[in-house]
């Protein structure tokens, strides 16, 4: 028995120094998530419609593994995480910067009139940092037709 432990030590001992550190730095917590609301115009006017989208910017230093989702009404959003873990999932969004897109043909409900630019993260303008202490407005987001 002893012979054959010996022969899976070095296995053992490396799988421990690769997955140790990372099991020990954290792996295991949630991912922590702050309340993320704001006001969505088009044109300088409360949207009506449409879907914000969140994305890690990782340009930014931003690489969670998550989808940040805020349907609009009557102007407003608040966002909702998405990941895949449960304790990961729930409202609000984690720090870090995001760009900001538009769903804007949602099944049932006529298309929003919104630049094609607010519908790529590739081509967006509007990116957004999610902080601890925000200024107010900070989560504002402002679309245009041109």
């Amino acid at each position: 028995m002893t012979v054959r432990f010996l022969r899976w030590a070095p296995l053992v001992l490396a799988l421990l120094l690769v997955a140790g550190p990372v099991y020990l730095t954290g792996c295991s917590r949630s991912l922590r998530r702050i309340p993320v609301s704001g006001k969505v115009t088009l044109d300088g006017q409360p949207l009506q419609g449409g879907v914000l989208l969140f994305h890690p910017d990782s340009s930014k230093g931003n690489s969670v593994r998550i989808s940040c989702t805020g349907p609009v009404k009557s102007g407003q959003y608040n966002l909702v995480t998405s990941a895949v873990t449960r304790s990961d999932t729930g409202s609000g969004a984690p720090l870090g910067w995001f760009k900001v897109t538009l769903i804007n043909d949602l099944p049932g409900t006529p298309p929003i009139n919104v630049h094609a630019r607010f519908l790529s993260p590739e081509t967006t303008p509007v990116s957004i940092e999610i902080v601890d202490d925000p200024q107010p407005g900070a989560y504002d987001v402002a679309l245009t037709t041109k």
